[in-house]
């Protein structure tokens, strides 16, 4: 993982609260002396992020949306408090235009999800999978009982994120075999898979999850950018990549915008 937590004795209170908050799913970057969310970020975040700082007494010197921790010191107990969290459950809405080809081309980021609407142990990776441009609706962490997922916005969403997960982050060591499904009321999602001996381990999930989200916020503008160049609105790639949609041939998919991507986003 990211920190280990990595030499966090090693972290002033700025740096634990940033640790904590990206840990969490919010899309927080430094400002100078000051913390503040991205631009990318979901409009309730921020309301969201000032009730979650309140809630647990952090003293915070806010400067419009910039904002600081007033100490120097920042217990672990205090960060765990952050990235444990819980989320809200929230209805999943899909609406026909999220199937096309059209809406897969024209969105050069994802969508903005609201972070404290999202499970703790995998909001981090759903709001850097947008981030990097690849619409994902929603995601459970499983919650022990049944496997962790990521629902993604139609098949094209889904296939994309086969490749780019083939192409980033198929050397990582996870504990889980994750992977693309294309079932489900939203077209695709990114499932965990575990062995019949095994059970499911939210600290490995979270491990996980992790990993995969600071590789893909580490490439999120390489990977926007080369979906970007590589697809397009025209006739021919509509025509082709809908008459796989239809024929639900998600292999033939997978294959084709592979090699658009290799010969037009290299």
């Amino acid at each position: 993982m990211k920190s280990n937590l990595f030499a966090l004795e090693l972290m002033d209170g700025q740096e634990r609260l940033f640790e904590a908050l990206e840990m969490r799913g919010f899309l927080v970057e430094k400002k100078g002396p000051f913390l503040t969310l991205v631009s990318g970020s979901a409009a309730l975040d921020y309301p969201a992020l000032k009730a979650l700082l309140t809630k647990l007494s952090i003293p915070i010197f806010w400067d419009g949306n910039n904002f600081q921790l007033l100490v120097n010191r920042f217990p672990v107990i205090m960060m765990k408090k952050i990235t444990t969290e819980m989320g809200r459950e929230f209805p999943v809405n899909m609406n026909n235009y999220h199937y096309k080809w059209r809406a897969f081309v024209n969105r050069k980021y994802g969508l903005k999800v609201n972070t404290m609407e999202l499970d703790p142990y995998i909001a981090c990776l759903v709001k850097t999978v947008n981030q990097a441009g690849i619409s994902c609706l929603a995601g459970c962490d499983g919650h022990l009982k049944h496997a962790p997922n990521l629902q993604f916005s139609g098949v094209y969403n889904g296939a994309w994120f086969h490749i780019i997960q083939k192409r980033y982050l198929n050397e990582l060591k996870l504990n889980y075999t994750w992977e693309v499904t294309f079932k489900g009321g939203t077209g695709a999602q990114f499932v965990a898979r575990k062995g019949e001996t095994e059970s499911w381990d939210m600290k490995k999930i979270y491990e996980d999850t992790l990993k995969m989200a600071y590789k893909l916020k580490e490439h999120s503008e390489e990977i926007r950018e080369r979906k970007i160049y590589s697809f397009k609105r025209n006739q021919q790639m509509k025509q082709r990549a809908e008459g796989y949609r239809k024929s639900g041939d998600y292999v033939k998919l997978i294959e084709w915008m592979e090699e658009m991507s290799t010969a037009e986003g290299k």
